[in-house]
């Protein structure tokens, strides 16, 4: 059961320690991909997880990020809680 998810996208762990916490996707290989959040897991060590272990981001609309060259961890940071705030109100 593998889960479509691209880079860009906003996903939340379904296993692990880390479950219940959301990532943004930045990189997607065959069976794995790469994740960060801008706290725990940063830019320069994403965490590998298998596909099955993570399910696209619950709210309506879109749930992606532009992945610029420039981009930071407080970025991410800034767009995650930005994205889960609006689902809290």
């Amino acid at each position: 059961m593998s889960v479509e998810v691209s880079v860009g996208d906003l996903v939340v762990s379904r296993a692990g320690r880390d479950k219940g916490r959301p990532f943004v996707v930045l990189r997607a290989e065959e069976g794995f991909v790469y994740l960060a959040d801008g706290d725990l897991r940063r830019l320069d060590k994403p965490k590998k997880k298998k596909r099955m272990h993570v399910k696209p981001y619950p709210k309506k609309g879109t749930c992606r990020m532009e992945l610029a060259e420039g981009l930071c961890d407080a970025d991410i940071r800034k767009r995650i809680a930005a994205l889960t705030a609006a689902d809290e109100t």
